[in-house]
């Protein structure tokens, strides 16, 4: 009986050992074990930064031994920030029907990007007799993140209030792609009558192109003096501007009443690179 007993054992086992060996096999030869691949028509992708989401796609296909044309599946995984002004990363993902993920990296180049610009509403050239609050004449807007005012940083390492002098302004920004737009201009307070001619332009605060053409007189608005009596014709303009060489420049105008009282506005002007 126990004879018996041992061979029934022997054989289930045997039983077992089979059928685990027939699926294993089956398995083996039944598994996708194929990775889909994805494909980059270039290196580099240029987009403009108004580019919708469907455009970080351009040039890229996926495809899987077993599941075929994947294309259609493939995501943006993630953006990341720039590289470098106007360059950053993208990663595409892509899953077949086995959840086999497979993932690609390529550059991103904005052909049209500009780092966050600034702006002034005001001339930078006040009155010792008058409140100072240069934040608020300031602006900044980025391409991409649109107004960034909020997030200025101004300082200056030798400003001091009610205080005669021209003091040094460094103001600082940086936009969700983690560009940093700095600008450093200077503040100018001088011992000038509150009534001393006004002189208004249409912007203190202009970007150039290296090379670019300039009419300086044209951003005149207005000249008034203390009566409010025209005085267009006496506006003079002095200035270092060389639109030839990178860097910032500041242009004075000037306009002097019958009083011997002499107005002072300044717009400051970027040079920047050749297009």
């Amino acid at each position: 009986m126990m004879k018996i007993y041992k061979i029934a054992v022997i054989l289930l086992f045997l039983a077992v050992s089979g059928v685990f060996l027939v699926t294993f096999v089956a398995e083996r030869f039944t598994v996708d074990t194929t990775v889909p691949v994805i494909s980059l028509e270039d290196d580099v992708l240029e987009l403009s930064v108004n580019a919708k989401d469907k455009d970080f796609l351009d040039g890229v296909t996926a495809f899987d031994e077993k599941d075929g044309d994947l294309t259609d599946k493939i995501i943006v995984e993630s953006v990341s920030k720039f590289v470098k002004p106007g360059i950053c990363k993208v990663t595409y993902a892509v899953c077949d029907e086995d959840n086999h993920v497979a993932t690609a990296v390529r550059k991103v180049k904005y052909t049209d990007y500009e780092s966050p610009r600034y702006a002034l509403t005001e001339s930078p050239c006040y009155s010792v007799y008058e409140s100072v609050n240069i934040k608020n004449s300031l602006s900044v807007i980025d391409c991409f993140d649109g107004e960034l005012s909020g997030n200025m940083i101004l300082t200056s390492k030798d400003y001091t209030t009610a205080t005669e002098g021209v003091f040094s302004i460094d103001v600082t920004v940086t936009n969700s792609m983690g560009d940093t737009s700095v600008l450093t201009f200077p503040l100018t307070v001088e011992n000038r009558s509150l009534s001393a001619p006004e002189i208004e332009l249409s912007e203190y605060l202009v970007y150039l192109d290296k090379g670019e053409k300039i009419d300086l007189e044209e951003y005149i608005v207005s000249a008034v003096d203390y009566e409010e009596r025209d005085i267009l014709n006496k506006v003079t303009v002095d200035t270092n501007l060389n639109v030839n060489k990178e860097g910032t420049y500041i242009v004075h105008y000037y306009a002097e009443d019958s009083r011997g009282e002499r107005g002072h506005s300044i717009m400051i002007v970027m040079v920047g690179k050749e297009k």
